[in-house]
């Protein structure tokens, strides 16, 4: 079969799962091809490469403009198989009524995704399929067990996206060494995972450090890379072998910069050590919340305010950045409660830190929490692609959504630069947004991410080429008020 996997870059993430699923497609005989949605016309990449499938991998808040380019694609080519992998589906599989969708995938994708091409190739009937759905079995379909041996998977088709967009010339590129989560952040959909999982494989598993190393310098010798940015949910639970392993040949045989993530309370000396030793730039761990009830009862966050601070303030003894996110438009929180998280991001001394606005995000805890209690009625087709962008919920006031956009771009910088943080607070989160407050908001994130939480060594004009981009992608996520 010929696939067409349709893609629209909003970031400077790799797309990692589309690289996985590609490379079981193309390990099973098919052949595969990537569109840029921004960049070219993807209805003349279908009438030239003439596929038999196209496929999406989305997330919720850019779901809504795969569907419409689909019933554009189903217009133009009925013959054309259509499938969508990826969160969205996996916790909102009703999305299979939409779009004239033909299936969507839920859950892993790489095998059943070669299931489903096998079938379409033999023209059988594909409702068998599980992790597949389509209107006729929504109601009924099964899922596989978990891959156990991470290992056995075929190694990401980097190529297909790095080949063919302008990610393969970002320095800074996305590595997974591990799959699952076992905690219940209320607001994250591990636990929805975990639940539709459960019996079906182990949750945590994590690839050999030779399968990881090999990935990088695979990588490293094709394509331009100052900077790894692990994107594991939690790359480090303790200082055990893998860990010991890692330190020693990752600084051996890749000796780069590298990001992880992680969490507060699972932070210790003798794993920040490893860390060092193996070259870790940048560790990120979330507040969430500065009030520790929001954070404990309502998010289950499950750690203290010592907790927080100390993390941070070990990884800055051992000279590591850090990288924080505190939540802003949680149900309940008031404007003296976002005043809080910042506070406690200034005591952590955090290098940068990001300030998202709540979305509810289907099959979270907290997404339906707020859809009992009639903060929000689903209609993902209006949630805005960032998740920066103003509150659906409306248990806040027009006035309070403008607050949490002020203090989402204005938090950062008074975490950076704390001299200015009762200016901030009292005054500039209260006026009425001005661009100047976006560009003081990237003008900071850039010098700090650039010089502090990465290394993206680069030329100066494709330096200029990125930051162009990023700005533009600034002034879509906050610029546009009106929801």
């Amino acid at each position: 079969m010929k696939v067409v996997f349709l893609f629209k870059s909003e970031n400077f993430l790799t797309p990692l799962g589309l690289c996985m699923v590609s490379a079981a497609a193309k390990a099973a005989g098919h052949e595969v091809a990537l569109c840029e949605v921004k960049t070219s016309d993807p209805l003349e990449c279908i009438a030239a490469l003439k596929p038999d499938v196209v496929a999406y991998s989305s997330s919720t808040g850019e779901a809504k403009h795969y569907l419409k380019l689909n019933t554009l694609v189903k217009e133009r080519f009925p013959a054309v198989f259509s499938v969508m992998g990826g969160p969205h589906p996996t916790f909102y599989p009703d999305v299979v009524f939409e779009g004239r969708l033909d299936a969507v995938c839920a859950g892993e994708g790489e095998g059943a995704f070669v299931d489903l091409l096998g079938a379409l190739a033999r023209k059988e009937d594909i409702g068998h399929i599980s992790n597949i759905v389509t209107r006729d079995n929504r109601d009924r379909f099964t899922l596989r067990d978990l891959v156990s041996d991470l290992d056995t998977l075929t190694p990401p088709d980097f190529s297909l996206v790095y080949d063919s967009t302008a990610l393969g010339a970002y320095p800074l590129k996305s590595f997974i060494t591990s799959r699952g989560c076992p905690y219940g952040c209320t607001y994250c959909f591990n636990p929805a995972w975990n639940r539709m999982y459960e019996g079906k494989g182990k949750i945590v598993r994590r690839h050999s450090v030779g399968y990881v190393i090999d990935q990088i310098r695979l990588v490293r010798s094709r394509w331009p890379l100052s900077c790894v940015k692990f994107y594991d949910d939690i790359f480090v639970y303790r200082a055990d072998e893998w860990l010991e392993e890692f330190s020693q040949k990752y600084k051996k045989e890749v000796g780069l910069p590298f990001f992880i993530l992680t969490r507060a309370d699972l932070v210790t000396e003798d794993a920040v050590k490893l860390l060092k030793e193996a070259g870790c730039r940048t560790i990120s761990m979330s507040i969430e919340a500065g009030n520790p009830g929001i954070r404990n009862t309502l998010l289950k966050r499950n750690m203290t305010d010592k907790q927080i601070i100390d993390a941070h303030l070990l990884c800055a003894r051992y000279g590591i950045y850090t990288f924080s996110n505190c939540i802003l438009g949680l149900p309940g929180a008031t404007i003296a409660n976002e005043i809080e998280s910042l506070d406690l991001a200034i005591a952590s001394r955090v290098t940068w830190l990001e300030c998202p606005i709540f979305q509810p995000f289907p099959g979270t805890e907290l997404g339906e929490y707020v859809v009992a209690h009639g903060y929000y009625t689903p209609d993902y087709d209006r949630m805005h692609t960032s998740y920066q962008h103003k509150s659906v919920l409306n248990c806040f006031s027009e006035r309070e959504k403008e607050i949490q956009m002020n203090l989402s771009l204005l938090a950062p910088v008074a975490a950076v630069f704390p001299w200015a943080r009762n200016l901030i607070v009292r005054y500039l989160i209260y006026a009425p947004y001005n661009h100047l407050f976006t560009l003081a908001y990237y003008l900071v994130k850039m010098q700090v991410l650039r010089n502090k939480i990465y290394v993206t060594r680069a030329s100066w004009w494709k330096s200029l080429g990125i930051m162009a981009r990023s700005l533009r992608q600034e002034w879509f996520k906050h610029g546009d008020r009106k929801g």
